[in-house]
């Protein structure tokens, strides 16, 4: 439960730097896509496959995030529902190596900020 507060919250407080600042929605999506991709690799033991698979998906999203900067907006808020998608499996299939807790965490921030941007970037 504390997970779900903390990751609204997060996510709330992310939204409202975004809206303050006034910073250009598009570049903050990719930004956040990529390094919340990235987030798994630190968490991975120095095992061979878990690095290599992780590292992977880190790649494709940059890749979702870069073609959603560059070429269709709407990639962003999909990239983040495939994230959180991502993050479900991980729930999943109970891999060990992320701390307990945090896949319930990031597929609620990933799902409110996909709303955030699907809302705010359809203009």
């Amino acid at each position: 439960m504390n997970q779900i507060v903390l990751a609204v919250i997060s996510a709330l407080v992310i939204i409202a730097g975004i809206e303050a600042l006034k910073l250009n929605r598009r570049k903050m999506g990719a930004l956040i896509l990529t390094g919340i991709a990235f987030i798994y690799i630190g968490f991975t033991p120095t095992e061979f496959p878990e690095v290599v698979f992780e590292s992977l998906h880190a790649i494709a999203f940059l890749l979702i995030a870069y073609y959603g900067l560059t070429v269709d907006k709407n990639l962003i808020w999909i990239g983040l529902v495939l994230h959180a998608l991502w993050d479900a499996g991980h729930l999943y299939y109970q891999v060990d190596y992320p701390p307990q807790g945090y896949e319930v965490f990031c597929i609620e921030v990933d799902l409110i900020l996909a709303i955030y941007f699907y809302i705010r970037m359809k203009r």
